[in-house]
C-alpha cells in the first residue's frame, strides 16, 4: 500500500546518520547546539541532563570550547530532535531532517493529530525529492518583498500590546498593497498562501484539540490547520499562522490550541492582528457597513461581514473592537447569540453560511500532489504517496482517478 514510506518517520525508523565529528569544528558544532537548544526553549541545565552534562559544558560546547564526541553527538541529535547531519553541517534533506525533529516531539500517546500529520506530509515530500524532483516552494517576488519587510522592518520585538497590535496592522496592510489584494475579501487563502508565500498548506479534520500548525526551518515551510472548525474558523487559524511564518516566528514549531493563539502575549497579539487586518481590512468594512446599514453595525449587518470575508463571529467581533466600532460589552452580546442563530435570523445576506459550516475538508498541498500525481503516471512512486496526501484509500477507485484526471478532480 504505501512502500515508498517505508523507513521514514511514522511509518518506520528514521535512518540515522553517521557521526562523523572530527571534520567538523567544534564552534560550529557548537552553535548548532546552541541554536537548536534555543528553538527547543531549553535551558542549558535541562540539555545537559537530557545527554549526562552539566550545564557547563554544555556552555563549552557552545560556545566552541569543548568538542562533542562521537559517542555523544546522537544524543544531541536525539535531544534536540534533529539530525546528526544537522549537527555537523553536513547537506541535508531538508525534510527529513525535520520529520526527525518533528518525531522526537511527538509521543505514542500525545495527542497531537496536526503533528503526525504534517509528519506524513514531510515524509512525501522526502520521498518525491529523491525519486520525482518536485518544483521547489519559493514566494513570489511581492511574496519575498513582504517576507523581507516583515524580517527586516518588524524584527524587533513590540514593546507594548498597543505597538503588538500596530505592527500587526502594517505588516497586513502592506501584505495587502504588496499583493495588491485591495480592500475586498480572500477567496483562495490556502492557494494565495501557497502561490506567493512558498508555503505548503494542507487542511483535514484532525479534531477540536489543535487549530494549526506552522512548521517553518532551513528549506521546509508548512502549514496544517483542523477543518474540523467553521470555515471562519479555519481561515482565521491560517491567516494567523502565516503571521508566525512571515515574521519569523524563532520557534521551528508552533502548534497551537485556541487558547494559545488567543493568549494574552505581544507575539500572539501581534499576529491576531495580522490575521484580522489581512482578512477584514477597515476599508472593505467601512464600505459593507455603509451599503448595509449607514455605517451602524447591525445583527444583519454583522451576518453579512461574517458571510463576505468568510469569518467566525468571534473573528469579526475581535476586529470590530479593534477597530471601534463595537464596544468590548457589545461584542459579547453577539458572541452569546451565536453565530448559528445569528445566521439563521439574517440568512438573506448569509446565502452559503461559511461562517458557521463544518466541512471537515481534506486539502493537500498543491505542490506536493501535483508532483505526486505526476510521478504515480511515470511509475517513479506508487499509489501509497497519493493516498498518503490525500488521505484516501489505495484502490482501484484511486488508480483510476490518478491515471485519468487531472490533479483537482482527485480530491
Amino acid at each position: 500500500m504505501r512502500d515508498e514510506l517505508t523507513g521514514l518517520g511514522a511509518l518506520g525508523p528514521l535512518a540515522p546518520a553517521d557521526p562523523s565529528p572530527d571534520a567538523a569544528p567544534a564552534a560550529d558544532v557548537g552553535r548548532r547546539v546552541g541554536q537548536a537548544r534555543a528553538r527547543r526553549a531549553l535551558t542549558g541545565e535541562a540539555l545537559g541532563a537530557m545527554v549526562g552534562l552539566g550545564k557547563d559544558k554544555i556552555s563549552k560546547i557552545e560556545n566552541g570550547r569543548r568538542k562533542v564526541s562521537v559517542r555523544e553527538l546522537p544524543k544531541f541529535a536525539e535531544a534536540l530532535g534533529v539530525t546528526v547531519a544537522h549537527l555537523l553541517g553536513k547537506p541535508s534533506r531538508s525534510a527529513l531532517a525535520m520529520a526527525h525533529r518533528l518525531a522526537g516531539d511527538t509521543g505514542p500517546d500525545e495527542n497531537c493529530n496536526a503533528k503526525r500529520r504534517a509528519l506524513e506530509l514531510l515524509e512525501v515530500e522526502d520521498v518525491l525529492v529523491q525519486r520525482a524532483a518536485p518544483p521547489p516552494s519559493s514566494p513570489t517576488l511581492a511574496g519575498r518583498q513582504v517576507l523581507d519587510y516583515a524580517r527586516g522592518e518588524l524584527s524587533g520585538r513590540p514593546r507594548n500590546k498597543q505597538e503588538a497590535e500596530r505592527q500587526g496592522r502594517r505588516l497586513a496592510e502592506h501584505t495587502r498593497r504588496g499583493l495588491d489584494l485591495g480592500s475586498h475579501e480572500l477567496g483562495d487563502l490556502p492557494g494565495l498562501i501557497e502561490r506567493h508565500f512558498g508555503v505548503d498548506v494542507a487542511l483535514s479534520p484532525l479534531g477540536n484539540t489543535t487549530d494549526g500548525l506552522c512548521i517553518h526551518g532551513d528549506g521546509v515551510a508548512l502549514i496544517v490547520a483542523s477543518t474540523d472548525f467553521s470555515q471562519g474558523h479555519v481561515r482565521f487559524t491560517l491567516a494567523h499562522e502565516l503571521g508566525h511564518h512571515l515574521l519569523g516566528d524563532p520557534r521551528d514549531v508552533i502548534n497551537e490550541g485556541a487558547r494559545d493563539m488567543f493568549a494574552d502575549t505581544l507575539q500572539e497579539r501581534r499576529v491576531n492582528a495580522f490575521a484580522g487586518h489581512l482578512l477584514m481590512p477597515e476599508e472593505g468594512i467601512r464600505e459593507t457597513l455603509g451599503w448595509l446599514s449607514a455605517g451602524q453595525v447591525t445583527e444583519r449587518s454583522v451576518v453579512a461581514l461574517m458571510e463576505q470575508f468568510g469569518v467566525s463571529v468571534a473573528a469579526l467581533v475581535y476586529q470590530l473592537c479593534v477597530l471601534g466600532r463595537i464596544t468590548f460589552e457589545q461584542g459579547q452580546k453577539l458572541r452569546e447569540q451565536g453565530a448559528r442563530s445569528l445566521v439563521t435570523r439574517h440568512a438573506s445576506v448569509a446565502p452559503t453560511g461559511a461562517a458557521i459550516t463544518v466541512r471537515r475538508t481534506v486539502r493537500a498541498p498543491e505542490r506536493l500532489l501535483g508532483a505526486a500525481v505526476e510521478a504515480a503516471r511515470n511509475q517513479l512512486v506508487g499509489l501509497g504517496v497519493v493516498a498518503t496526501l490525500l488521505q484516501r484509500e489505495d484502490d482501484e477507485a484511486l488508480w483510476d482517478a490518478v491515471m485519468e484526471a487531472e490533479p483537482e478532480v482527485l480530491v
